[in-house]
């Protein structure tokens, strides 16, 4: 083993040692070969693993910890660390700040000079600009996102099933704690309206009550009043006398998460890798080497390039 090895090896060890991940528990994400970059070990064990295993292939730019492909200056403030595999709530937090954080470092790839690859289109450069808007530090000194705080505190009104009235009541308490001028939004439609920056933003459905699932109101159904199978009504009125639907569904549309794992610095290599790394005929070891796969990109021309 050279020792030029050895001293990278080191150095990249004593770099991720600074990371917020190691500094709260004590973990490093491991780049070898075998983890690549999906587990999180002690040091000394990230040290045996790259010794025994090598980096992952290509992992020239550290993108899983912290740096991006222009430069490691103007983006770091958003690189607020990662969490341990554990089930905790800053896991969640992490993975999010690492969705921020690859985006950005996208955008910046081209916002500063680096013409090489192809401009985001227009609707990228959209979502660009609203996660730039929506990713602000939640107050000066504090390395937490506003979106992602949001995001959080959607999640954690979620999990404890609080009613929206009570969002106003906690919202309070963190003004009396924090500062009374903080810009968090005081009710519980104007956080989901920043968070749905994001993009990801799902669709209600109407359905059928029944238990069958006759039907969803949905394209040349979205009209009816009723099941067209089992005649059930599709609303009811509350005591306020409101229309509601008696039953709903909520729908995460596909393509805009495609989009954002193309958009992504640590996922987009991982959508190309079938189209860039072919067999020979004959030799499958992937999907995409069967015949399938290969009909479905012959039909669909477009759509496959």
């Amino acid at each position: 083993m050279r020792q030029e090895f050895v001293d990278g090896v080191d150095a990249f060890v004593d770099y991720a040692m600074t990371l917020e991940t190691f500094q709260i528990h004590g973990l490093v994400r491991c780049p070898c070969v075998k983890c690549k970059c999906m587990n999180y070990e002690k040091p000394e064990i990230v040290r045996l693993h790259l010794y025994k295993d090598a980096f992952e292939k290509d992992y020239t730019v550290w993108t899983s910890h912290g740096e991006t492909n222009s430069s490691f200056g103007r983006f770091q403030n958003f690189v607020v660390g990662e969490s341990s595999r554990a089930v905790e709530p800053n896991v969640q937090n992490s993975r999010m700040h690492d969705m921020v954080q690859d985006a950005y470092g996208m955008h910046s790839n081209f916002e500063y000079g680096n013409h090489d690859e192809e401009a985001p289109n227009e609707e990228a450069s959209r979502f660009f600009e609203q996660l730039k808007n929506a990713s602000r530090p939640l107050y000066e000194g504090v390395p937490t996102l506003n979106c992602l705080f949001f995001v959080r505190l959607l999640s954690i009104k979620a999990i404890g099933m609080f009613l929206k009235v009570q969002w106003i009541f906690v919202i309070a308490l963190i003004h009396e704690l924090v500062d009374p001028k903080l810009e968090i939004p005081e009710n519980y439609y104007k956080a989901k309206r920043l968070v749905s920056k994001l993009g990801l933003s799902s669709m209600r459905i109407d359905c059928c009550e029944n238990g069958n699932g006759c039907m969803l109101y949905y394209k040349d159904d979205k009209g009816l009043e009723s099941c067209k199978f089992c005649g059930r009504a599709r609303f009811k009125r509350t005591h306020s006398g409101k229309r509601v639907a008696v039953k709903a569904m909520h729908y995460l549309p596909l393509i805009p998460r495609l989009k954002r794992l193309y958009a992504s610095n640590s996922s987009a290599p991982h959508m190309r890798w079938h189209s860039e790394n072919r067999r020979p005929h004959r030799v499958m070891c992937h999907p995409s080497d069967g015949e399938a796969w290969k009909h479905f990109d012959a039909t669909y021309p477009n759509f496959a390039s």
